[in-house]
């Protein structure tokens, strides 16, 4: 089995980062990697397309012809910066790959960043916690090594001592080690009642970190907006639950009918 990666451009990168990301809870991982490489204006790099390593749902109807069929594209992009930072290799993936080839595709995407000269790995994640909406997302850490942690630490809210990261955005740390490789995790906290709904204030807080470390100049406006949209969606959500819950409660109700007393 294996990983086509198509270059579209020869470049040189100094010391890069390789900060990767895929979907999630929250989409938080996605959503800030792809708003830091747009805003950033990274340049195209490479791209894998590989059928095998992903699920497609179904095919796309319009005006009544069945459409090609498109298949998820993951793409390298590269951000050459001047002497005070290191160069960045972002990689955005649009879908989790198929179960069994996880470990195969990070490998081979690990590889290919270690051949342009990368070192440290980032990825981001989503921390379900007890807060609610309206609240800050703080942002918690996790690294493969100690010396990162001690690092980094005072830019984040709290450190991850135990526990697991779910997918793409977890495993490639996990491999990145094992391949003798560093690396971090940055993790936004959304509130438990919101996994399946897009959260861009947990991704804001991440860029914002990220940012920090990095020495990036990022104008967050764009997420801050999103983020306040957001909000009111959620609480529309949560009102419709609610009314939902409570039409179910009175059908229920109606259909057991009165009690008789014998």
């Amino acid at each position: 089995m294996t990983v086509q990666i198509k270059i579209l451009s020869e470049v040189e990168l100094r010391e890069p980062l390789l900060l990767a990301a895929w979907p999630g809870m929250g989409h938080v991982a996605l959503k800030a990697f792809v708003f830091l490489h747009e805003a950033l204006r990274a340049h195209n790099l490479a791209f894998v397309e590989e059928p095998e390593f992903f699920r497609i749902p179904g095919i796309a109807i319009q005006d009544g012809l069945v459409q090609s069929t498109l298949l998820p594209k993951s793409g390298f992009y590269y951000l050459k910066r001047n002497e005070d930072g290191n160069d960045l290799l972002f990689f955005v993936g649009d879908q989790q790959p198929v179960g069994g080839k996880e470990y195969h595709l990070a490998s081979a995407l690990l590889n290919f960043a270690r051949s342009l000269g990368v070192k440290r790995v980032i990825t981001a994640a989503a921390m379900p916690t007890a807060i609610n909406h309206y609240q800050p997302s703080r942002v918690w850490l996790t690294a493969t090594h100690e010396d990162i942690l001690s690092d980094l630490s005072a830019y984040c809210d709290k450190v991850l001592r135990e526990g697991q990261i779910s997918g793409m955005n977890g495993l490639l740390l996990g491999v990145a080690k094992q391949l003798g490789m560093e690396g971090f995790c940055l993790l936004g906290e959304i509130p438990f009642y919101t996994t399946e709904i897009e959260n861009p204030k947990a991704s804001m807080s991440v860029a914002r970190v990220l940012g920090k470390i990095l020495s990036l100049q990022l104008d967050l406006r764009e997420l801050e907006e999103l983020a306040e949209e957001t909000e009111k969606e959620i609480d529309n959500y949560l009102l419709e639950l609610q009314q939902r819950e409570q039409e179910e409660d009175k059908q229920t109700e109606d259909q057991e009918g009165p009690i008789t007393v014998h």
